[in-house]
């Protein structure tokens, strides 16, 4: 199942799309459609007809009918430097050091992975919203990933692609300055859909692509697949809801191994497309904030 959602006149409609495309509305939230399907392959609802997802995909909104994040999140939170590629990049910069090296070498080879809190649903946008870059940044990078939602107790319901948007030159310039780089307004993009687990057989074979378009040309691409990941999902997980209560729907996002160079940063006009295999694509706008 495909679980997607859209805005029509202001109001939330939520939809799931089969494995035949009927496309049905849901009777409930979205999140206990998640739990009820994960359960026994159920779907309270009915089949609906005028909407065309595909048009909906392309164009973001038809009509009076606008699509939207999948669900509103309680909590996001991220894990990072789950890939080789990750370590490298980072560390190539003027970091932090513990003992001789950078602190992404370091949590690389650790024990515990890198666990932080990454959004709120108000600061979350889907497809066809608008991610942002923070006004007093610089260089800020779109961090494609694999995300994966979830109940309280850890299991997954669903997969999706997530951008978690970083202003990377605050990250370098003090580890402490984490939440700042990571937590603001439109600083995370995930849709255009939730994809059950039925769906994908193997997230450890997924071929990630990020495109960052400019004056509608390629500015950056770069690709990778997830059985490059060092750090499983699983784990990730168990790190995450260890003496952590999360609510059902809460999600995580899993790591990059993209990471464009200081040159290729977002500017005002981008836009950033990033597609998961078996998943689909995410197409969001880049705005720059203005200093109040």
């Amino acid at each position: 199942m495909k679980l997607f959602r859209v805005v029509k006149r202001g109001y939330y409609i939520s939809y799931a799309i089969l494995e035949n495309n009927t496309i049905i509305r849901l009777d409930e939230d979205p999140i206990r459609a998640l739990i009820r399907y994960s359960e026994n392959k159920e779907v309270l609802g009915d089949r609906v007809t005028g909407i065309d997802y595909e048009s909906l995909l392309k164009n973001f909104q038809v009509n009076d009918v606008r699509i939207t994040k999948p669900i509103e999140p309680p909590e996001v939170w991220g894990s990072g430097i789950s890939y080789e590629m990750a370590r490298e990049r980072y560390s190539e910069e003027n970091v932090a050091k513990i003992l001789g090296k950078t602190i992404y070498e370091t949590v690389y080879d650790a024990v515990r992975p890198e666990i932080f809190f990454k959004a709120t649903p108000n600061r979350c946008v889907g497809h066809g919203e608008a991610i942002a870059v923070r006004s007093d940044s610089e260089w800020t990078l779109p961090e494609p990933e694999l995300a994966v939602v979830l109940d309280s107790n850890g299991k997954i319901l669903g997969y999706t692609i997530m951008d978690d948007v970083s202003a990377r030159d605050l990250e370098a310039e003090n580890p402490l300055y984490l939440p700042q780089s990571k937590i603001y307004a439109g600083c995370c993009a995930f849709g255009p859909v939730i994809v059950t687990p039925d769906e994908i057989k193997n997230p450890y074979s997924l071929d990630i692509t990020l495109r960052i378009m400019r004056d509608n040309k390629v500015f950056f691409e770069g690709s990778v697949n997830t059985n490059k990941m060092r750090r499983k999902i699983e784990e990730q997980i168990q790190y995450l809801i260890r003496d952590n209560p999360i609510p059902d729907g809460t999600i995580l996002t899993t790591g990059t191994a993209i990471v464009p160079g200081r040159d290729k940063g977002l500017k005002d006009g981008d836009t950033v497309e990033i597609n998961i295999s078996n998943i689909g694509t995410l197409i969001t706008p880049v705005i720059k904030r203005v200093k109040k």
